[in-house]
């Protein structure tokens, strides 16, 4: 069902538009509920007709009211502050409730606080409710409403496609495992240095990253940030940033990690290095068991830090496990 468009058309938005429509024609008290938890605390927005007996009314009291209160809501996956209060300014000023949801793939737990003036302003100015939300926390509240199986299924695709765009924060959760039989030095540096030719030297983004060698992984790191070096040591670039450090810092940082090592210097002066700038390493004991050496240079374990908040609790959990215990 979701295909990417090959045009300039906006796939992204318009799958999520579909999947609110399947929503509602499914179950309109679902996607009420869907709305309802992604809006501030205290916001009541009831979606279709109320039904009320004995209403009171200026000169009269109907036996039965049939009524439905107007709501608009917009949707922005682009954050750009002037197309975002040219919205604000788009709604029907007659309209009772005015919604617009900031839908990202934030980095921050907290999007509310960076958004804490806008939010306000939109509020005091134009009575527009402004709420950030994650794509996570869309797929979570759609995933948690009662729906028919058939949903249940389209959900699942669409939590793929999120995937495909990178708009999921499942990187947070990713172990990156890498051939270090060579590289030790580095390590105790608290960095992993490589190419930055792509082909087998291309990394996924990852929370973590355990080097290998005969068969163990006996440290899990943290992975502060990925940093690109051209030729000679010349230009930087932050392919990202795990924790919030400024860019030029990193950059420098990474430059003086390849100065520690001469056969890292004597690479640089033909090959890009890209560098893992690594913290906060525990010992753990996490073997692989099945015949043979690693295939290839790196192996992912993915969703396997899901309730672990830092490396060494992911080192404790894994300490005394094997691969075979995680097939992925």
């Amino acid at each position: 069902m979701f295909t990417d468009y090959r045009s300039g058309e906006n796939s992204l938005t318009n799958y999520c538009g579909l999947i609110f429509k399947m929503l509602y024609e499914e179950n309109p008290k679902s996607f009420e509920e869907v709305l309802g938890a992604l809006l501030p605390s205290g916001t009541n927005l009831t979606v279709g007709v109320n039904f009320l007996q004995q209403t009171k009314q200026r000169k009269s009291i109907p036996d039965l009211a049939i009524t439905q209160r107007s709501f608009t809501i917009f949707f922005e996956t682009k954050l750009y502050e002037k197309q975002t209060y040219e919205h604000i300014k788009g709604f029907q000023q007659e309209t009772q409730d005015k919604i617009l949801f900031l839908l990202s793939n934030f980095e921050s737990d907290e999007p509310e606080t960076q958004f804490a003036e806008q939010i306000k302003r939109a509020w005091e100015e134009e009575r527009v409710i402004l709420q950030p939300i994650s794509f996570e926390e869309l797929l979570k509240q759609l995933k948690s409403v009662r729906s028919s199986e058939s949903f249940k299924k389209v959900i699942d695709e669409f939590e793929i496609y999120l995937d495909t765009k990178n708009v999921l924060p499942r990187w947070k959760y990713l172990l990156d495992v890498v051939n270090c039989a060579g590289s030790f030095q580095e390590i105790e540096a608290n960095v992993y240095i490589c190419p930055d030719t792509g082909g087998s030297y291309s990394h996924r983004r990852a929370q973590y990253l355990a080097p290998y060698t005969n068969k163990r992984v006996t440290k899990i790191f943290e992975v502060r940030a990925v940093v690109s070096i051209q030729q000679e040591l010349g230009e930087g670039n932050v392919k990202w940033n795990n924790s919030g450090e400024a860019e030029q810092v990193l950059i420098e940082e990474a430059r003086e990690a390849i100065r520690l090592f001469e056969f890292r210097i004597n690479e640089n002066k033909t090959l890009p290095l890209q560098v893992f700038l690594l913290t906060n390493g525990e010992p753990t004991c996490f073997e692989k068991t099945s015949p043979g050496g690693m295939f290839g240079s790196k192996k992912y374990f993915w969703n396997i830090a899901l309730d672990c908040q830092n490396s060494q609790e992911l080192a404790r959990f894994l300490d005394g496990k094997s691969w075979n215990d995680f097939q992925n």
